[in-house]
């Protein structure tokens, strides 16, 4: 029976949610205040409270009551469903996949199998909670442009020459003059080139256009989503990178927005696409042309030391485009297509440092032993949290998710419908999340680790203890354990607040409105993108559940692609896994203008103007929609590239 003062307190949150009276902004994609979306915070609240008082056990609940861990999508716990996953998309479209209402053979076209793309990324975004992404985008579909090109080659056939076949097979080639002059049926290779080329890209367009306006997902939310590419050196592959780009470039929309979704990686490869005289350069280039005026792609480093050389292209490094990563699998499945992160649970290292710092003038000296004794604590907390989490997510049985167990998405044996998926995601990670080292190290020793080198070794040697942590989880339990270093959009502002709520504001710790991401150098604090990216780099090895290193842009930087070239060359020369560059994108809803906007346009004088910002590896459709806290982070950014910058000559 529901106590009566609970019951009351469900319906005070009823009514202010929908009165739209309690905004919070959690998630920048996701418009509160329309109908469904105030269903959906209502049931949130609902299930978010079943979670907390009848699934999770007595001292992870405290740890979370109490500000030490923050555990992800909470709102999702009860319902037993999981964060992310990657996509075998070549499997799922050469296999045909089931819906509820149909069945969908292999796509016969490049149109059709980038539509079926968008099908596939929508249906599975409503089973998790989290992001899904394609991990070769260009490899995947390179076939079925070669499908396309001959559909037309056999129709210029007929058509131009009369003829139903020809003796021998034409292909698809980069540029129409590749064609021999004196071919016998040039003219039909001409045709059938020029309408493959078409076809690629209105069908990139279509993808584009598609994840960015179908709102399938509850309330009324975009599916979060990721694609992948630049590795694929055939021709039909490239054209499948090069059509993304330039439909990416030409924007979506009368006033040619920039896409939010999907979030668009571009796969750094030496050998393939990182110098001139690379099969693949090119496009590399051409990815920075659009970075530039789009934000996107951001470069994955699949040559980085750590990584593996790949021998098959699910081995080839791709990531969600918030950053999440899926590490090597310990039940043999090779790469990370048809595997997700299965959840992850955030450590508050800014509350650690608090307790066991100087900054709250309770002692001259740092507690070391104290910050470790109390570190230990927290982990073996949260690898509980894990695997509480993880046993009742398998418990779910295969008919809860039909779309995905039914097709396969993530691999592992075929289930039947009653039976428990935990043979499925145990091939998933389970992700050590980490927030606020800076505000930790800023408590602890009253300087950041981008201030002092002895600072920086200490915080250095925190992840290289959770991480011998993990493997030491992963034994245990025999589970995939991963660090991950945290995208905090909504959990940066939250715990902050709780923070200054227990301790008060604390100068160089909680005074901010937020706190640092991950292990990143504080947004305000005065830095050379060179430097940033080397003090930021070896933290990118120990992180293997995901981590990513941006630096802020100028506009003289952003015009300057051999600048913005060196940038991504020099971070992957670093061994950084995952790199972005932040450009500031503002468009007038007016007249359509793009630049950098203060007030007003400066073309039409309309102060009703789109402001887009990186929120973690996504982008948001703008500022405003932020919650309090991302605002305030974006406010306090400083530039990385400027006057003074050892890379470039700066001049006014």
């Amino acid at each position: 029976m529901i106590a009566e003062n609970t019951l009351d307190a469900t319906m005070a949150m009823v009514k202010k949610t929908m009165n739209l009276e309690n905004l919070e902004n959690e998630n920048a994609n996701l418009a509160e205040q329309v109908f469904s979306a105030r269903n959906v915070r209502v049931a949130n609240n609902v299930t978010k409270q079943y979670a907390m008082d009848e699934l999770l056990s007595g001292d992870v609940r405290r740890a979370f009551q109490d500000n030490w861990i923050y555990i992800h999508d909470f709102n999702a716990y009860a319902s037993g469903n999981h964060n992310c996953l990657t996509l075998d998309l070549a499997e799922v479209l050469k296999s045909g996949f089931k819906t509820n209402n149909a069945d969908i053979r292999e796509p016969n076209s490049i149109s059709s199998a980038m539509q079926l793309t968008a099908v596939i990324m929508q249906c599975q975004s409503n089973l998790q909670f989290g992001g899904i992404a394609a991990g070769t985008l260009d490899i995947d579909l390179a076939p079925f442009v070669e499908k396309s090109f001959a559909n037309y080659y056999r129709e210029g056939m007929n058509y131009i020459y009369e003829i139903q076949s020809a003796d021998e097979p034409v292909h698809f080639l980069n540029n129409k003059s590749d064609y021999p002059s004196d071919h016998p049926y040039r003219k039909a290779c001409d045709y059938a080139w020029d309408k493959t080329v078409e076809e690629t890209h209105q069908g990139a367009e279509a993808m584009i256009h598609n994840l960015n306006s179908l709102q399938s997902r509850a309330a009324d939310q975009l599916p979060f989503t990721s694609i992948n590419y630049g590795t694929d050196t055939s021709p039909c592959g490239r054209l499948v990178t090069k059509s993304i780009l330039n439909a990416t470039m030409e924007g979506i929309g009368k006033h040619h927005l920039t896409p939010i979704f999907p979030v668009q990686v571009f796969q750094y490869f030496k050998g393939i696409n990182d110098r001139p005289g690379t099969p693949n350069y090119d496009l590399f280039r051409l990815a920075m042309k659009c970075s530039a005026l789009r934000m996107f792609p951001n470069y994955a480093n699949c040559t980085a030391s750590y990584f593996k050389k790949p021998t098959c292209k699910e081995e080839i490094f791709n990531t969600m485009g918030c950053r999440t990563q899926i590490s090597d699998d310990r039940f043999g499945i090779k790469g990370n297509q048809g595997r997700g992160n299965i959840s992850p649970v955030t450590i508050n290292l800014a509350k650690i440092g608090i307790e066991n710092g100087i900054c709250l003038d309770k002692r001259v000296k740092p507690d070391i032993d104290g910050f470790w004794s109390t570190l230990d604590r927290i982990l073996q907390i949260t690898a509980k949290a894990l695997v509480e989490r993880f046993d009742y997510q398998g418990r779910q049985p295969a008919k809860s998710a039909p779309f995905m167990y039914e097709n396969q998405l993530m691999k592992g044996r075929k289930l039947s419908a009653d039976e428990p998926v935990r043979e499925v995601l145990k091939h998933g990670t389970l992700a050590i999340g980490l927030i606020g080292l800076a505000n930790c190290m800023s408590a602890m020793f009253g300087k950041h680790q981008f201030e002092d080198e002895d600072v920086w070794n200490f915080a250095y040697s925190v992840y290289q203890h959770v991480a011998d942590f993990k493997n030491a989880m992963s034994e245990k339990y025999d589970l995939n354990f991963s660090v991950y270093s945290t995208p905090a959009e909504n959990c940066c502002y939250s715990i902050n607040q709780r923070l200054v709520r227990e301790y008060g504001e604390i100068k160089g710790v909680t005074d901010r409105g937020y706190l640092t991401n991950s292990f990143h150098c504080p947004v305000w604090y005065p830095i050379s993108a060179e430097e940033k990216i080397r003090k930021e780099a070896p933290f990118h090895k120990l992180s293997r559940g995901g981590a990513i290193t941006y630096v802020e842009v100028d506009s003289s930087t952003q015009h300057n692609i051999p600048a913005m070239e060196q940038l991504v060359n020099d971070a992957m020369a670093h061994d950084i896994s995952y790199f972005a560059m932040n450009v500031q994108i503002d468009t007038c809803r007016s007249c359509s203008y793009q630049g950098l906007i203060d007030h007003t346009c400066p073309k039409c004088g309309s102060s009703d103007i789109e402001r887009l910002r990186r929120i973690t590896g996504y982008l948001t459709g703008s500022v405003e929609r932020m919650n309090i806290g991302k605002q305030k982070e974006v406010a306090d950014r400083v530039k990385h590239t400027g006057r003074g910058h050892i890379l470039f000559d700066w001049r006014d």
